[in-house]
């Protein structure tokens, strides 16, 4: 019996861009498709502004999850009605008899 993890208390929304088929001149067609993941962890990690000719702000968190989430470089994550890029490849860790086996990332949203 796995012990809970009182820090894995987020459920983020895993948003997927699927390949469904092409168009009438061959242009391939992609669909969004949304699963909630349970047993997250989002954590801020720092923000970011430039000023130059306006004001834009990059955030960047930290999310852990369960090891087989499906996370790649191309999804984005919604938490709390914030939608996210990975930023990066996210990497899955194994541990010594699976007790903290997850998928971390870094996640990325520009505003301005």
């Amino acid at each position: 019996m796995a012990l809970a993890n009182p820090l894995r208390r987020d459920t983020v929304t895993v948003i997927t861009r699927v390949l469904v088929g092409e168009d009438e001149r061959g242009q391939d067609i992609y669909e969004d498709q949304e699963r909630d993941v349970g047993r997250c962890n989002m954590q801020p990690i720092n923000s970011t502004e430039a000023t130059d000719d306006r004001v834009q702000v990059v955030t960047r968190w930290r999310l852990a999850g369960p090891p087989d989430m499906g996370l790649t470089h191309m999804s984005r994550v919604r938490h709390r009605g914030v939608l996210y890029e990975v930023d990066g490849e996210p990497g899955e860790f194994g541990s010594f008899a699976g007790l903290m086996d997850h998928t971390e990332a870094l996640l990325k949203v520009v505003t301005g």
